[in-house]
């Protein structure tokens, strides 16, 4: 493959010394390892080859390969994630952690100023983290195919489009493919979450989207209708309303008695206030027009 070619490929990586697979794309494999979540999407992975999106001893297999090719790769940490330094591992003091009301212990994976590493021991009031990656300085061995070669520019632009903004909702986003423009529209909550996301699409797009020269981000808020909500979002928005009336003891349709009343209600003291200010400053003008005509006599 030429660097710049968008594919999509399978993978499944396995430590050399221990033979047990960490990760996989293929759902089967990842029940087989043991390794299977729910929380996981097992397809294909959409790549741009010698972009960095998967490790450098696999980016150089991939420009050796063709589509449909599959081998078996040794990676070593140099190509991998590196090696283990003794510089990413840190001592801290056990009292920070009783500040933040944590109680550390040996395995639990922790973050620290933007580091995340995990708990090796715990003794005499302090805290040894290991920050170094947890493939690092290991030899690995990765199953790798190349799916197939994605080559219509179309395609191309929405497989990219997926890859980078799959964790948005589709109620919530929307791709428009115009002559030589892109248009991505996004919900205001995740238009500004996602700002170097979009950087990194716009620029694989116009580098390596043929035919596209310009990517548009919108922000676009779309209400939800009764009829595209989902099963439970409108459960949430009955319980919620029958928690509140519960709270009250009244029914739905007593609430909605209650207010018409109190609105009825409020209307017609602010009339009868209006109407006794009339009174007593029509009163008043009497009493001194009354006043005036005796002092005439």
């Amino acid at each position: 493959m030429k660097e710049g070619s968008i594919v999509e490929i399978d993978y499944t990586g396995k430590s050399v010394l221990t033979g047990n697979v960490f990760e996989s794309t293929v759902e089967k494999k990842a029940i087989d390892a043991g390794i299977f979540s729910k929380e996981n999407q097992y397809k294909p992975m959409v790549v741009v080859v010698g972009k960095g999106h998967v490790l450098p001893g696999l980016e150089n297999s991939l420009k050796e390969m063709k589509q449909g090719e599959e081998r078996k790769v040794l990676v070593k940490p140099e190509e991998g994630w590196g090696e283990r330094k003794p510089g990413n591992i840190a001592v801290v003091p056990l009292q920070q952690f009783k500040k933040e009301k944590m109680q550390p212990f040996p395995g639990l994976v922790v973050e620290i100023n933007g580091r995340q590493g995990k708990i090796q021991s715990v003794n005499g009031g302090r805290v040894r983290i290991d920050f170094n990656h947890p493939l690092a300085g290991k030899d690995l061995e990765y199953e790798l195919k190349i799916v197939r070669e994605i080559t219509e520019p179309k395609e191309q632009a929405e497989a990219l489009y997926k890859k980078y903004f799959y964790m948005v909702p589709d109620a919530e986003k929307k791709l428009k493919l115009k002559q030589g423009e892109i248009e991505v529209s996004l919900s205001p909550r995740w238009s500004t979450n996602l700002a170097p996301l979009k950087e990194i699409f716009s620029s694989l797009v116009t580098k390596h989207v043929k035919g596209f020269s310009k990517v548009k981000f919108v922000e676009e808020f779309v209400e939800k209708k009764e009829h595209e909500k989902k099963p439970e979002e409108k459960n949430k928005t009955e319980k919620d309303e029958k928690e509140a009336n519960f709270k009250t003891g009244k029914k739905p349709e007593e609430e909605k008695g209650k207010t018409v009343k109190k609105e009825k209600e409020t209307v017609e003291k602010k009339r009868r206030k209006k109407k006794g200010k009339e009174a007593y400053s029509k009163t008043e003008k009497t009493g001194k027009e009354q006043a005036e005509k005796k002092q005439q006599k």
